[in-house]
């Protein structure tokens, strides 16, 4: 009875009640006895342990199994410090050139001027061209010979092929306002023909565009050079200082990088000076940094932060977002500036005479834009502007051959709003430069909303977390460009930044502010487009 009993209950501790092996005993199960009640020689297995019965079996790895993965826990383990390190040395790399920026302009805010290199500051506009100089500590525009502070950016073309720029070629540039005078104005060719190299370059029609902008700015910078180096000259020569070194840093749109890359305007060099090129929403905030229009970022994270950069110019609006001395990205409004205000008056003046062959006639035109361009100006200021053009109607009507009419602000300013929204608008939104979240702007605040909106979204950034708003640009004097920043700002922001984050400079700075801006470039640093400041010194 007891046998039975043992027997009976040695069988159920190898093998339970559910008939399978639990997982845990699997791995003995090679080790373990027989069943018992199977075995006639099952007294033997109980009074001796073998040692054969629980022994364990292990499997030993293959050297040419092992060494592979030792190797490759190596490679990770090298491969992610290194990885770290080469981090840490950017980063420390990223904390000396600030360092170095920071020291360089406490340096030069105390150093004598024969001490800094000459430096041309070129703001290549829409519409104007606009030279500048670092004198002593502090940049200042050079005025032309005649003591203009802007140059017309228009190029005339006499016959002969002889060149005419300046304010000759502005008293002969006219719009082209029908397809019969837009053949005359673009066409090269033809005699006493006026171009813009921004709208050449904005439509990318011409086989040269470097020529055109060479043709511009090199005989400008050529003499704004001359008489800078004999300043310096005269300044120095008894101490026998004769020359320093001698470089132009180009200010352009965001656009012209975008589209023709930066090497296209690396091509104006000599022997005695380089240029360098930079974005102009990074010179506009160097200039406004140079003047403190806005403050100096005093640590890396200051640079790091964002600043937006509504630059309003003659042909185009320009919208940048900056960090770091880097655009990172951008919108142009093609036709919204302040041009649009001297073609509208134009309209209205050809429409008020009722005579169609005005339309076609060039010096008709040339002397209803220069009459137009002075009643804009004066709309500035003033709520009405009396146009008065003497001479217009000769041989038409010789009883009273002048016309005089009044322009209100008001109507000029609906004028404009109502050609941007059908004509202007449509070509924005098929550019994709606005908003697609938004509806359809009507009117120059929801342009402006719009444009800003794409500006956030596709650098993904919290319209909060913008820290300046600078408003630069000879177009921006107008007052709609002024009130619109001001309620698109209000509508994407709201009222604190209206009062704490727009900087509105006065409106005299607002044109020349890049040009100040690119004057005040740091000695010894070069300007990439996707790296911002590099330091060149050996």
């Amino acid at each position: 009875m007891i046998s039975r009993f043992g027997n009976h209950l040695r069988t159920h501790i190898h093998r339970p009640s559910t008939g399978r092996a639990p997982a845990a005993f699997k791995s003995w199960s090679c080790c373990l006895p027989s069943n018992p009640l199977d075995n006639n020689n099952s007294k033997d297995h109980e009074n001796r342990a073998s040692p054969s019965i629980f022994r364990r079996h292990y499997h030993a790895t293959s050297r040419q199994e092992i060494l592979p993965l030792v190797a490759g826990l190596g490679v990770i383990f090298v491969g992610r410090y290194s990885w770290k390190a080469l981090k840490r040395m950017d980063q420390e790399w990223e904390d000396y050139l600030w360092e170095l920026q920071r020291y360089q302009r406490q340096r030069l805010k105390h150093a004598n001027a024969s001490e800094i290199p000459i430096t041309i500051g070129v703001d290549v506009g829409s519409f104007y061209l606009k030279l500048s100089r670092m004198n002593g500590n502090k940049p200042e525009l050079i005025e032309t010979p005649q003591g203009d502070r802007y140059r017309f950016n228009g190029i005339m073309i006499q016959e002969g092929g002889d060149i005419v720029t300046g304010k000759t070629a502005l008293d002969k540039f006219y719009y082209p306002l029908t397809e019969d005078t837009k053949d005359s104005a673009t066409d090269s060719s033809s005699s006493n023909s006026v171009i813009l190299p921004y709208m050449e370059l904005h439509r990318n029609s011409h086989s040269d565009a470097a020529s055109l902008v060479q043709n511009v700015f090199v005989p400008a910078v050529s003499e704004a050079m001359e008489r800078v180096a004999s300043d310096m000259s005269s300044n120095n020569k008894d101490d026998g200082k004769s020359s320093k070194t001698l470089r132009t840093v180009l200010a352009l749109p965001p656009l012209f990088y975008n589209r023709y890359g930066e090497s296209f305007f690396r091509n104006f060099q000599d022997d005695s000076h380089h240029t360098i090129t930079v974005p102009e929403p990074v010179a506009a905030i160097w200039g406004a940094q140079e003047l403190g229009i806005i403050p100096t970022p005093q640590s890396k994270e200051e640079n790091s932060s964002s600043s937006l950069v509504i630059d309003i110019g003659g042909l185009a609006t320009t919208i940048s977002l900056v960090q770091e001395d880097k655009v990172i990205y951008y919108v142009n409004l093609h036709d919204v500036g302040g041009e649009s205000f001297v073609q509208q008056l134009v309209n209205r003046i050809l429409n008020e005479t009722g005579d169609t062959t005005m339309s076609k006639d060039p010096m008709s035109l040339t002397l209803i834009q220069s009459s137009a361009r002075s009643s804009v100006m004066e709309l500035v200021n003033k709520t009405q502007s009396n146009v008065h053009i003497p001479y217009l109607y000769m041989g038409r009507k010789p009883d009273n051959p002048h016309l005089d009419t009044t322009i209100s602000r008001t109507a000029l300013e609906q004028a404009v709003q109502d050609f941007w929204k059908s004509e202007t608008v449509p070509k924005l939104l098929d550019d994709g430069v606005l908003s697609t979240s938004l509806p359809p702007p009507t009117g120059a605040p929801a342009i402006f909303t719009s444009a800003i909106t794409k500006v956030l979204e596709e650098s993904n950034v919290v319209p909060t977390n913008i820290e300046t708003i600078l408003v630069v640009g000879g177009g921006s004097k107008h007052r709609l460009f002024e009130e619109a920043c001001k309620e698109a700002i209000f509508a994407l922001i709201g009222p604190v930044a209206n009062s704490q984050k727009l900087v509105l400079p006065e409106s005299s700075l607002r044109s020349e502010l890049t040009a100040l801006g690119a004057a005040s470039l740091l000695p010894n640093f070069d300007y990439d487009f996707d790296k911002g400041l590099e330091n060149i010194s050996g």
